[in-house]
């Protein structure tokens, strides 16, 4: 039988031919007919001959021996078979069965390349065919990879799970429930599991399952997340799916599905009921199961039979179900939200799970436990926790439970690097963020500038230049009424409290002493575990030269003397490159520097706070890569709540946290005095002393017979050090006193818990100390620096300074300001930890007096 040209020109292999060329193809073609069933082509066949489907539909068939026959695919008209073969010269690997009856278009191999010869468009067409199937074979290939993926993942996921043999714990719950757990283990009869998030659920269902007396299969399903259809397009259950998405999901995860799908060939998922046949499933969010689903699983456990979806086959299976829930069933069953029948099946024995919160017996067994499995994990040697951080872990409520212990037990043994967990090393939640803040990131346009890693690197380009050009003045200028000196104490100084009341520590990260390091070539990272004694004594040390600094500041006349300022800033700047070749990167601004320490301090009750969801980290992040790969400059986690003070807002991690955890948020200052989880007795000991300070630098000169002086230049003494060191004792004396009450370690809980509400006052007492000066005298900023530059003759200074008088308005406020936080603060803390009348009133009266004694120095 002749064809037209007509009636191939619509077929791809002959796209874009003209009469001629189709004619060409004609006359070489030969229409056969073949019956249903028919082999069209036969595997290892010399390749002679090849067809187009013009009516019916075919199937390319796999037979690789004992009886099994493997369906590679189904082809209909316009497809063509059999052309790889004769390009490529090999015998043919596949069967062509004829599915239907089917008319095809022969053409033989010699009429073919002669065509290919004669009609370059031939080539061409062909060539795009093989291009399309090859997209097509690789897209089928990768979604039936994850689809793949999901379902093994599905099946063994439930084995993530930290290994015990036995559930973790000593305390009397624990110890009927690993003995329930064997029973239940002996049985088989279905098991329902409730309990809070992290209750690990999951290792009591498989503890059951393990005290099985027969071995038999397990298999795992969440049924609020299970595997996907065969051919989702994405290869993956959407994060939410639809309510008849997942239904079907679900459906065809435990009875399994047939699947008819065009060309496609028939694909075939065996459901867990068949697999786990003999064996136990376990249902993890059994309450998400939809209420067809449920209904089935009723009808199955009533018959112990099933069929496939798709398919009206019977098939029979005996199976133990464990299921797990994080909701009670019995408000949801009245609800209307949850099958009776079945709920009733699922609890004939029923696991109520306890919260970690209320069994603290157990955390410590738990947290020594999972040392074993995520020393493995890590490539650690970790061996204990030291008592004061078992502690943390014991006082912690644990919302999340078991889960969350586990986390922050991981990320403890990420970060340490000695054979013992210490506190510095646990990173806890210390409250919940809620009401009172707002995250800045949640702005778009602040996320975006945030995230292209222009801040704070750029401001260093301005803080270096200009650090280097002061200190070069101060040498090289006049050594009174030096522009460059006068800066320094009246802008420098209230600059770097007021960044850090409104940034926190964001000023060390575009330090210039710790910029001009790294460039030097200080590359190494920062110790996450540096020596025993810098962890212990280093902020002792870093205090202790604030002290000094501050009173050296007043007795050496610093304030009008430029050389002994240049001093002063060259040798820190010589201390923090020398520290950071020693200890690592940013060792000295973490552990040695005193401005740090001052900075850190202050930003205990700064405006801002960066921090993490606690949520997402617990629940999303599973690998720690923010500890591990693209680690915090500083040595921290996101969710180390207990040492935000050393957050420097680099936005390292805002950049690389791929689930948009972190969260910058605008808080009250009083928020950070507020936190449990940031007291310590140092902090306490170092807020009062910073009191201490800020009288003996007003009060000496008046105990020395001169009048306070907003510009000091009088050297002190001998007699001077000595009165300002006898303030210092005094204050730090009368705060201890007030602390005084009755128990062997009350007094230390008492004092840690009041002492940090002394920072407020001691903040803005610092602050005033450098801005009088300002108020006072900044104004001869201007006439000084034209001088400097020599343009004193250009310009008319007087026109150019400006009048600085009207900031005495903020003073008082400010000190009224500062002594309200710590009013308040001292009797929110009468409620919260049992302070004392007497101690509320004895730690009153000395902040009343401290902020008195304050307005009669200036």
């Amino acid at each position: 039988m002749q064809l037209g040209c007509d009636q191939i020109a619509g077929i791809r292999l002959f796209h874009g031919f003209d009469a001629e060329e189709l004619d060409r193809v004609v006359r070489r073609l030969e229409v056969c007919e073949f019956g249903s069933g028919v082999v069209m082509l036969e595997r290892n066949q010399p390749a002679r001959e090849l067809f187009v489907i013009l009516e019916g539909r075919v199937r390319v068939e796999l037979n690789p021996g004992g009886g099994q026959v493997l369906n590679l695919t189904e082809l209909g008209p316009g497809s063509i078979i059999g052309e790889r073969a004769i390009l490529t010269d090999e015998r043919r690997s596949a069967d062509v069965r004829a599915i239907s009856a089917v008319r095809a278009a022969r053409l033989t191999r010699s009429d073919f390349e002669e065509l290919l010869r004669e009609i370059p468009k031939l080539y061409a067409n062909i060539s795009r065919i093989f291009a399309r199937q090859l997209g097509s074979w690789a897209h089928r290939h990768q979604r039936e990879e994850n689809e793949h993926r999901e379902v093994i993942t599905n099946i063994i996921g439930w084995q993530l799970l930290p290994e015990f043999g036995t559930f973790p714990g000593n305390s009397p719950w624990v110890r009927t429930l690993n003995q329930r757990l064997e029973r239940l283990g002996a049985n088989r009869c279905h098991v329902l599991i409730q309990g809070e998030p992290g209750t690990w659920k999951d290792l009591a269902a498989r503890l059951i399952h393990y005290h099985s007396e027969i071995p038999c299969p397990v298999l795992f399903l969440d049924c609020a997340s299970p595997p996907p259809l065969l051919g989702q397009e994405n290869g993956a259950a959407s994060p939410v799916p639809e309510a008849g998405h997942l239904a079907l999901a679900q459906d065809a995860a435990l009875f399994g599905t047939v699947s008819e799908e065009g060309e496609r060939a028939r694909r075939v998922r065996r459901g867990m009921l068949e697999l786990a046949a003999g064996g136990d499933i376990i249902l993890r969010n059994v309450d998400c199961l939809a209420p067809e689903v449920q209904k089935a699983l009723v009808d199955y456990m009533e018959s112990g039979q099933f069929s496939r979806r798709g398919e009206s086959r019977l098939r029979s299976s005996e199976v133990r179900i464990i299921a797990t829930s994080g909701k009670p069933l019995e408000p949801l069953v009245e609800a209307g939200k949850f099958l009776a029948p079945f709920c009733q099946r699922l609890s004939g024995e029923t696991l109520n799970m306890m919260p970690l919160r209320e069994r603290k017996k157990d955390i410590p067994v738990v947290a020594r436990g999972l040392l074993k499995t995520l020393n493995a994990k890590h490539h650690k040697k970790v061996h204990r926790f030291s008592q004061d951080a078992m502690n943390l872990l014991v006082d912690h409520d644990w919302p999340l439970n078991g889960t969350e212990l586990y986390q922050v037990v991981s990320r403890a043994v990420v970060v340490c690097d000695d054979e013992v967990i210490l506190p510095e090393h646990i990173s806890l939640q210390g409250q919940l963020f809620g009401g009172g803040r707002f995250n800045l990131l949640s702005v778009a346009g602040l996320e975006q500038v945030a995230r292209k890693g222009e801040y704070p690197r750029k401001l260093r380009w301005t803080t270096v230049p200009l650090f280097l050009l002061v200190i070069v003045y101060l040498f090289l200028g006049p050594p009174l009424d030096n522009p460059a000196n006068l800066a320094a104490w009246t802008l420098g100084w209230p600059a770097l409290l007021l960044t850090a009341f409104l940034l926190a520590r964001g000023w060390c990260s575009y330090c210039p002493m710790e910029a001009i390091g790294e460039y030097l070539g200080v590359k190494t990272r920062v110790v996450h575990e540096p020596s025993r004694w810098l962890k212990r004594w280093g902020p002792v040390l870093s205090f202790a030269g604030l002290v000094l600094i501050l009173l050296l500041e007043q007795g050496t006349g610093m304030f009008t003397r430029a050389f002994a300022t240049g001093l002063l800033l060259s040798a820190m700047l010589a201390a923090t490159v020398l520290a950071d070749l020693i200890i690592g990167r940013r060792g000295w601004c973490k552990f040695l520097c005193p401005l740090g320490r001052i900075v850190g301090l202050v930003s205990r009750i700064s405006i801002l706070e960066m921090h993490s969801n606690h949520n997402v980290c617990h629940s999303r992040c599973r690998v720690d890569d923010c500890i591990k790969e693209k680690g915090c400059p500083m040595g921290l986690h996101p969710s180390a709540l207990d040492t935000s003070d050393h957050c420097i807002l680099c936005l390292d991690c805002v950049r690389n946290c791929p689930h948009h955890s972190m969260q910058l948020d605008l808080r009250h200052p009083a928020w950070g005095i507020r936190a449990k989880a940031k007291r310590g007795f140092a902090e306490a000991l170092f807020s009062v002393t910073l009191v201490g300070v800020v009288l003996a630098a007003k009060l000496t000169p008046i105990c020395a017979g001169r009048r306070p002086e907003f510009f000091p230049h009088t050297l002190w003494g001998a007699r001077e050090y000595l009165y300002a060191l006898a303030i210092l004792t005094v204050v730090a004396g009368l705060a201890l006193l007030a602390s005084a009450g009755r128990g062997k370690n009350r007094w230390q809980q008492v004092f840690t818990a009041s002492g940090i509400t002394y920072l407020p006052v001691a903040a803005i007492g610092l602050f005033l100390i450098y801005f009088r000066p300002l108020v006072e005298g900044g104004a001869r900023l201007v006439p000084l620096s034209l001088a400097a530059l020599g343009l004193d003759g250009l310009f008319d200074a007087s026109r150019l300074t400006p009048d600085l008088g009207t900031l005495r308005l903020f003073i008082y406020p400010l000190i009224l300001v500062g002594w309200r936080i710590s009013w308040v603060e001292l009797g929110r803390l009468q409620q919260q930890e049992g302070l004392s009348g007497r101690g509320l009133f004895c730690h009153r009266l000395l902040v009343t007096a401290v902020t008195a004694l304050f307005v009669a120095t200036l």
